[in-house]
């Protein structure tokens, strides 16, 4: 009897114990779920400031790139100017050349004459100056034979010097234009390892750029998806503050029907992004449906958001309890409203492709306590 007593007294306070647990227990998940946003949020600050720093870094590079451009501008301008006197001093060594082809035939010309003179001399036996003047009949003959030998001989001697000193400037002249245009093919070979140096830096600062875009995208894409995640816990807390529901008490059964039937174009995981071209997560799958295609609730649940999501365009987010939440998004229209409870099967939306999107789809995306997982794992 008195056992009988005790385990009525023990039942009696545990039910009227039932609403302090209840109220403690989800307390308790609200505060879980603030430690969690504020989490997310300190994640979201990080990527921020990460953005920031590569947008610095190519903003930086950008720079460089432009001083870089500016020099190998400068450079291409000496080099035209450089191949311009280049082509000027060609002229002038074909134009020296053409000179000294002209006196080398004035000088075979010249002696020419001066052997066939020989020549004559020769035939006319042997003579030579002393026989021209040994053979004078008297001292007028002497001095008229005197004054040609002179004349032919200073002709000689001013023809030789005359040729040595025509041969002596023009080799001079092509000396000058040779160590010239030698000045200048080194001014070239200068300007030319300039510019390959240049090219060089400019694909260092060319990649230096890429690096940083791409880590400025990541981090914005890394940023969106705590973003995502952030509105997915507030949207919670805001339901179990306004009294909707908590995760453990939204009637879901665990065991989903799919959303809508199509053909899956992206599955979950890692994928290049069909926008931006980027390697990123996908963080659910996509089910390629027509306009106006109904969404069907997944499992029974409670509404915790319904409205615009940033690049998830339309989307409707249910709380199933134990921690499973299901979004779907890029809808053309929603036909439900925050804290309705909905009942497996329920249509929430109408398909479209607001957001991020390339085409009309369903982008079904399930998280179990805040976290993305693989979909299929709760599809039949």
């Amino acid at each position: 009897m008195l056992k009988g007593k005790f385990i009525s007294l023990l039942v009696a306070a545990c039910v009227a114990a039932l609403p302090f647990f209840t109220v403690w227990s989800f307390a308790s998940e609200a505060d879980d779920k603030r430690a969690e946003l504020n989490e997310v949020q300190s994640q979201m600050q990080k990527m921020q400031e990460r953005k920031e720093k590569a947008r610095q870094k190519a903003e930086a590079a950008t720079e460089g790139l432009e001083e870089i451009q500016t020099s190998l501008n400068r450079l291409r301008v000496q080099a035209r100017d450089l191949q311009g006197k280049s082509d000027a001093l060609q002229a002038k060594i074909n134009e020296n050349q053409a000179k000294l082809a002209q006196k080398k035939a004035e000088v075979a010309q010249r002696k020419k004459i001066y052997s066939k003179r020989l020549r004559q001399i020769y035939i006319n036996g042997q003579i030579n100056y002393l026989d021209v003047l040994l053979g004078a009949k008297d001292f007028g003959d002497f001095s008229s034979r005197m004054y040609l030998l002179q004349k032919i001989i200073s002709s000689d001697i001013e023809m030789l010097t005359q040729l040595q000193k025509a041969e002596a400037e023009v080799k001079s002249r092509q000396e000058q234009l040779d160590a010239e245009m030698k000045e200048i093919k080194s001014t070239q070979a200068e300007l030319e390892a300039k510019r390959a140096r240049a090219n060089r830096l400019k694909e260092q600062r060319s990649y230096m750029l890429y690096k940083a875009q791409e880590e400025e995208r990541q981090s914005q894409s890394e940023y969106e998806r705590l973003l995502a995640i952030s509105e997915n816990i507030t949207a919670m807390l805001r339901n179990m503050e306004s009294g909707g529901g908590s995760s453990s008490g939204s009637g879901g059964t665990g065991r989903f029907i799919w959303p809508c039937r199509g053909e899956i174009t992206s599955y979950f995981g890692w994928r290049t992004h069909p926008i931006f071209g980027t390697t990123k997560y996908h963080s659910g799958m996509d089910i390629a449906v027509d306009y106006g295609t109904p969404i069907l609730a997944a499992d029974s649940g409670t509404v915790i958001y319904s409205g615009w999501l940033g690049g998830y365009g339309y989307a409707v987010m249910i709380d199933h309890g134990s921690g499973l939440v299901t979004l779907y998004a890029h809808n053309q229209s929603l036909n439900v409203y925050e804290g309705q409870y909905v009942t497996k099967g329920t249509c929430i939306a109408y398909a479209g492709s607001t957001g991020y999107s390339t085409g009309p789809h369903c982008h079904f995306e399930v998280r179990l306590h805040g976290e993305v997982t693989e979909p299929l794992n709760y599809l039949p």
